[in-house]
């Protein structure tokens, strides 16, 4: 279904929520990229300018639009139309590629942990591709969180599809274990699926068609699960964010709209489990003060706070909720050098909140979140599920 873009009243409300349209001025805001861009592109008329690049898909925009119009759809039909007309450079091609990268990083620890924080390195990776040496490298694990999970004997209880994503796998498979744990000790048998990469580094990047390949794939790895009676959850909101919604509405991938219903965040699901009593809320006692930040794509799920809610459980344990704001790293969008600076503006007032909290510690549920905050403020960062699965005892 197409997009009715006359639903927009131009009221810039939109515009005045952005964050990269504050952080910058090379970029004129949603309501010129999204609906008068997509007016543009349906008249055949080309819009050769490089602004279109400077949206970090936070889909603030979406949220806040009084009229539902789905700007950041727009934005990116129109970025797909000016991507046809020139070659995309070979830094994009690899960051779109980040899950063939995690897999050889992994693969090749620690050389590649030593190689990726060598200074020569970055310097020659900021010359030469484009990407910029101070932004934050991912430390590579060698055990996988896959190679973890197939090591240990099946769990017993209700069957459970977990879609793990790239970053929990090869980055933070301490992440995967702890939901296991957690998901186990409410007496379920965690499954892994067959999986690919969720796309999005490859839609961010301009690479729809590669992206496509990719998603059916995962739709019909998951479509399988689904069909035998088993529901799915996530970790990242990335990742979910693409299954749930992108693989409908932006690559229109055949089957996409089954997993909407079947596809679940971790924290959502934990607390549909509470609410029907089922939860096993034999929590630890935790004396410490933690600060809590949303992710954008948590809220563009539209599904409430419900680690917010679960961390309220936990005896002594006290969370704060930082302030609304982009970490501005968007996946690869703050690895790039020409938005470097634009990414670190985008999150100044968050690492500003977090720095005059004096925060030890800071819990979101994205990877890309996690990353950048504690990069720019020094602090320890977790996702909610590592603090329930400390409290469980784990």
């Amino acid at each position: 279904m197409k997009p009715n873009i006359d639903q927009c009243i131009k009221c810039s409300i939109c515009n005045v929520y952005c964050p990269v349209l504050k952080a910058t001025g090379l970029f004129p805001g949603p309501k010129l990229a999204g609906p008068d861009a997509e007016r543009f592109r349906l008249q055949r008329k080309a819009i050769p300018s490089e602004w279109l690049e400077y949206c970090d898909y936070c889909k603030i925009c979406e949220r806040v639009c009084p009229q539902n119009v789905p700007i950041p759809d727009l934005h990116i039909r129109s970025r797909l139309a000016w991507k046809k007309t020139r070659r995309p450079p070979f830094r994009d091609w690899l960051l779109g590629h980040a899950y063939l990268m995690q897999k050889l990083g992994s693969w090749g620890t620690p050389i590649s942990n030593w190689i990726s924080a060598w200074g020569f390195s970055r310097w020659l990776l900021d010359r030469g591709l484009g990407i910029d040496r101070r932004s934050p490298m991912p430390s590579y694990r060698r055990r996988t969180f896959a190679r973890w999970f197939q090591s240990r004997p099946p769990g017993k209880g209700q069957p459970l599809a977990y879609f793990h994503g790239c970053y929990t796998n090869y980055i933070q498979p301490e992440l995967g274990r702890a939901l296991v744990e957690v998901l186990e000790k409410n007496g379920f048998q965690v499954r892994v699926p067959r999986q690919e990469c969720c796309g999005l580094p490859l839609i961010s990047n301009g690479f729809f068609g590669l992206a496509a390949r990719l998603g059916e794939k995962n739709i019909k790895s998951l479509r399988k699960m689904i069909e035998d009676g088993t529901e799915v959850v996530f970790s990242s909101p990335s990742c979910g964010m693409t299954l749930r919604e992108e693989y409908e509405t932006i690559l229109d991938l055949p089957g996409a709209a089954l997993l909407k219903d079947h596809v679940f965040e971790i924290c959502q699901f934990l607390l549909q489990l509470y609410e029907a009593g089922k939860l096993d809320t034999r929590f630890r006692e935790i004396k410490e003060t933690y600060y809590y930040h949303v992710p954008c794509h948590l809220r563009a799920l539209k599904i409430g706070l419900p680690g917010l809610e679960l961390l309220s459980l936990v005896p002594g344990l006290k969370v704060i909720e930082l302030p609304e704001g982009c970490c501005g790293l968007a996946g690869s969008y703050g690895y790039k050098r020409e938005k470097f600076a634009i990414a670190r503006r985008v999150g100044k007032e968050l690492f500003q909140a977090i720095q005059e909290s004096k925060a030890r510690t800071v819990i979101s549920d994205c990877e890309a979140c996690r990353m950048q905050i504690a990069y720019h403020t020094g602090v320890k960062t977790l996702h909610t599920v590592q603090v329930l699965g400390r409290a469980y005892g784990a």
